[in-house]
């Protein structure tokens, strides 16, 4: 092993080490925020000052797919991590193939940017998938208690103790806003400006016309409530629609991975050659490109045909 790929791999431990401290002592000020504060005001605050980092890191933001606005299951630290360990992985890989080592660092660089969109992204897929499933549910329970003639403040204050996550935690945030003023369509639009779930959007315009021109909300809900169901069946019919295709591009992209490791346990002569031979590497290393880029290409035709 080459002294640099020592160097990288050290630094990449300290640099493990030291994130997974700040990770723990992060989690300990969350812990205390969490007992200080009641659940709502604590979030709230959280949005606030992601909201407040955005707008000074916004480019840097876009370009590794990242939202601060946002709640991530597996943390932003994380995700760094697993991003350089994949750019260690490319450096280890290129002690067997011996490309040159600026050919190396760039694609490494673009592996590790690859992994941290990509995860960030599932994320963020995720996060909004269970807001557009849960939505549906939460419009009943506001047309249910706008029915029995609470105001709407108190319907979202309900989905914020009632609804499960995520829903519930945007509802507390939505709450907290209401608390300081912020009039309800406003603060449901900001849901869709931190989400960008198009549904509530929807939702958004339809509490603001009928706020301000008055009539009954609770029907007007009730027709936003059918349509949103209707909404999600059809994504869900999409999806199950769309499964045959997602299925094939991972076959056709781990089919190269099983069949090469099958050819080098029966003959690995034959894999050799692109291995050890500097053309053979060339070859390997414009497949595997080519591989991915087919993979992203029917990801994005896929996402494109089946988005509402």
């Amino acid at each position: 092993m080459s002294t640099p790929l020592i160097i990288v791999l050290v630094l990449l431990l300290c640099a493990t080490v030291n994130t997974l401290w700040l990770d723990s002592r992060q989690r300990r000020m969350d812990r205390q925020l969490e007992i200080a504060l009641p659940t709502a005001e604590a979030e709230a605050l959280v949005s606030i000052r992601r909201a407040a980092q955005t707008s000074r890191w916004r480019t840097f933001h876009r370009f590794i797919n990242y939202n601060p606005a946002m709640p991530y299951p597996v943390r932003p630290v994380y995700v760094v991590l697993a991003g350089c360990f994949a750019a260690a992985g490319v450096l280890y890989l290129n002690e067997v193939l011996k490309f040159p080592g600026l050919y190396a660092g760039i694609a490494g660089a673009v592996v590790a940017l690859l992994v941290v969109r990509g995860l960030f992204g599932w994320q963020q897929q995720r996060f909004a998938n269970q807001l557009f499933r849960q939505l549906p549910d939460a419009v009943q329970l506001v047309t249910s208690t706008v029915r029995s003639g609470l105001p709407v403040h108190e319907a979202f204050r309900t989905i914020a103790r009632e609804m499960p996550q995520p829903t519930s935690g945007q509802f507390a945030i939505v709450c907290s806003e209401l608390n300081l003023g912020r009039s309800p369509e406003e603060a449901v639009e900001a849901v869709y400006q931190r989400t960008r779930v198009p549904e509530y959007a929807m939702f958004a315009v339809t509490l603001a016309v009928q706020l301000k021109t008055g009539g009954s909300l609770a029907e007007t809900l009730q027709t936003l409530g059918e349509t949103v169901s209707q909404r999600v069946a059809l994504a869900a019919r999409a999806k199950a629609l769309a499964g045959e295709v997602i299925f094939s591009s991972r076959a056709l992209t781990m089919a190269p991975v099983v069949i090469g490791g099958l050819l080098y346990l029966i003959n690995p002569r034959s894999v050799d050659l692109l291995l050890f031979d500097p053309q053979g590497r060339v070859l390997l290393a414009y497949a595997a490109c080519s591989v991915l880029i087919g993979h992203f290409v029917i990801r994005w035709m896929v996402r494109r045909e089946t988005t509402l």
